[in-house]
């Protein structure tokens, strides 16, 4: 088995809100890998759904977690339906899905750290302009999940070299994904 580094996480209760350009571009599967990674390296973290997708109810019905207060347990993070968490965690990690139509979700815009998540195909692309010139003013990091390495400089050009490409993941518990993209957004809280 590869060891996993750890990190030493100096803060308490920092918020990251993820949001998406669209539907379907990795949003809530972005939130559960970030908080496996940040538990897998040393630090706590939770999950908290800010919006109306319910993916989590149907996550719950189909995993059938432990319940300890408000938060469900799955394979050792907390996962939250509400605001009331039953501890402090280095990080809270909000899903804010889809970016709206003229501003962000409040969660987003009250966040420590922001990701914002597309996918950039290229009838995609006008969306992901879009969710960005509604963000703007705001600090984020762009992740793109979805994005065929033939149009990945082009990407970069359209967007000034201000996104960061991901690789999707299909495991909504996987801790190891995008190593380089976790350690980037978090750098700040790292000791």
């Amino acid at each position: 088995m590869e060891e996993v580094t750890q990190f030493q996480f100096k803060c308490t209760n920092v918020v990251i809100a993820i949001a998406g350009c669209d539907r379907r571009v990795g949003v809530t599967t972005t939130a559960f890998n970030l908080v496996c990674w940040i538990n897998a390296h040393g630090g706590t973290a939770c999950y908290f759904e800010s919006n109306t997708s319910n993916h989590l109810a149907h996550i719950i019905q189909l995993f059938k977690p432990d319940k300890n207060g408000n938060a469900y347990s799955i394979e050792g993070s907390d996962f939250y339906m509400m605001k009331e968490l039953n501890q402090d965690y280095n990080f809270y990690v909000v899903d804010c899905g889809v970016i709206g139509a003229s501003e962000p979700h409040v969660d987003f815009i009250n966040a420590n750290l922001r990701v914002l998540c597309g996918s950039t195909l290229p009838y995609e692309i006008p969306i992901v302009y879009r969710a960005m010139e509604i963000c703007k003013g705001l600090e984020f990091l762009a992740l793109v999940l979805f994005a065929p390495i033939y149009m990945r400089s082009y990407i970069k050009r359209i967007f000034n070299e201000d996104v960061f490409f991901g690789e999707a993941s299909h495991d909504l518990f996987d801790s190891s994904i995008n190593n380089s993209f976790h350690e980037k957004l978090l750098k700040n809280y790292i000791y």
